[in-house]
């Protein structure tokens, strides 16, 4: 499993524009749940496929675990379908 700076690496040099946006959170505990919308242009290769020059615009959804006020644990769920339909890798319903 990739950390999250290697995502956030592959996210950057497939989509140089890159940019998320928080639309909610919830904090229950030491857990926090956020829920964003992921912007960008597809520019650089993605899982093997070429720059489609299409733009995204998909929704991301992560929890985040804390310890002493700092994040030690973190899960994300990104619509990975819908990037991939949007950059034309695979056929959209």
């Amino acid at each position: 499993m990739p950390s999250q700076s290697e995502v956030l690496g592959m996210m950057r040099s497939a989509f140089s524009d890159v940019q998320w946006t928080l639309e909610e959170k919830v904090t229950e505990g030491d857990t926090v749940a956020a829920r964003f919308t992921m912007r960008g242009t597809h520019d650089g290769e993605f899982f093997g496929i070429p720059a489609s020059g299409n733009k995204i615009s998909v929704q991301a959804m992560n929890f985040y675990y804390l310890a002493g006020g700092r994040i030690v644990g973190e899960r994300g769920q990104p619509d990975l379908l819908g990037v991939m339909q949007q950059i034309v890798a695979v056929p959209a319903p």
